[in-house]
């Protein structure tokens, strides 16, 4: 279930408009100077489905299963506009409740709750990618542009095996292999800026079952293997699943619950909106409001009494070893943060 990305480009643009207007003639920009479409710029005028002029029959054949089955087809994707999950992130040292927001194109919030009312909010809306950390500062800031790498891959929703025909994307079969004793096709993404995916599809019933990324702030290999997967709305989605490295698990992601089309708006995700959560307060969307499933009214914490009942403890049996602790949700390093988005961020189709 993942994001162009060079934001020096406007002041070197500058640059050379100011160069320019010195010598009283016009210099055009060299190739490499031009600013990089960002992906909602770059999809323009491209179907999300359309294989036409895929050399690879092969891998043509794959991912025209795997949108039929895995995203119910053209139409069944066409009427998906966002999806809302709520869930639980367990690590060793203890477990944090979060709920997340994609909507399409590349639309991403991820707030991540912690004891004493505090929260970890990771966002990006098309151009900003931005944090903030209730417990450091009250105003949100720019996300390390390493860690921006990791986000911004991720942020599209459906992922990177749509509109395969996107200029400067590749995707290639690299062969075949088992995954928890499925047999599966290795898809290979290479991305317009050389970051790389590989999605491990089913060869039964064409679901991916694995995907393999490299976080771009630690070099480290990460694997993220989805346990169990459900439809909703047409749309097969990810509901357990874990990390590793070298073999060890890092972190494991239940979900509880996984909604579509709850009126997610654009400001939403900007820098401005800041802690605020999609759904739980007066929102300019339709379908905003109460939502369904923790009763988010008003700006209600997760972490307040009455909010989490339980009996429920986010589906669990029982209730996740340091959830609530103040102590564990300070702690959380960069790695952890961003390879969240792997379990979270890509848990959209």
């Amino acid at each position: 279930m993942a994001l162009s990305f060079s934001f020096r480009s406007a002041s070197l643009l500058c640059l050379l408009s100011l160069h320019c207007q010195l010598l009283a003639q016009p210099v055009p920009a060299a190739p490499e100077d031009a600013a990089p479409l960002s992906y909602r710029q770059a999809i323009i005028g491209y179907e999300p489905m359309n294989l036409r002029g895929l050399v690879d029959k092969r891998v043509a054949g794959i991912l025209r299963n795997y949108y039929t089955t895995s995203f119910g087809g053209q139409n069944t994707w066409e009427e998906l506009e966002s999806f809302r999950f709520e869930g639980v992130l367990t690590m060793p040292q203890g477990a944090l409740h979060f709920v997340a927001f994609k909507k399409k194109p590349d639309y991403c919030k991820i707030v991540l709750f912690g004891g004493n009312d505090l929260r970890i909010v990771m966002s990006y809306d098309g151009a900003d990618a931005w944090q903030l950390n209730t417990a450091e500062s009250a105003e949100p800031s720019a996300m390390p542009s390493l860690e921006a790498l990791n986000f911004i891959r991720d942020a599209p929703t459906g992922g990177h095996l749509l509109y395969p025909a996107l200029p400067g994307k590749q995707i290639e079969l690299l062969g075949r292999r088992q995954v928890d004793g499925r047999g599966c096709y290795d898809l290979q993404v290479t991305l317009p800026n050389g970051q790389q995916v590989i999605s491990a599809i089913d060869l039964r019933d064409f679901v991916e079952r694995q995907q393999i990324v490299i976080n771009a702030v630690s070099g480290a290999i990460e694997v993220t293997t989805h346990d169990r997967s459900e439809r909703v709305a047409g749309i097969m989605v990810p509901m357990e699943s874990s990390m590793t490295i070298d073999g060890e698990l890092v972190h494991s992601v239940q979900m509880r619950s996984v909604e579509v089309n709850q009126g997610l708006m654009p400001w939403m995700f900007a820098r401005p909106s800041g802690a605020y959560i999609p759904g739980s307060g007066p929102a300019g969307g339709e379908g905003a409001g109460q939502v369904q499933g923790l009763g988010l009214a008003g700006d209600v914490s997760l972490n307040s009494e009455g909010a989490l009942p339980a009996s429920e403890f986010f589906g669990l049996k029982e209730a996740p070893v340091g959830a609530f602790e103040p102590s564990r949700f300070p702690d959380l390093d960069a790695e952890t943060k961003q390879s969240i988005l792997n379990d979270i961020g890509d848990l959209s189709p």
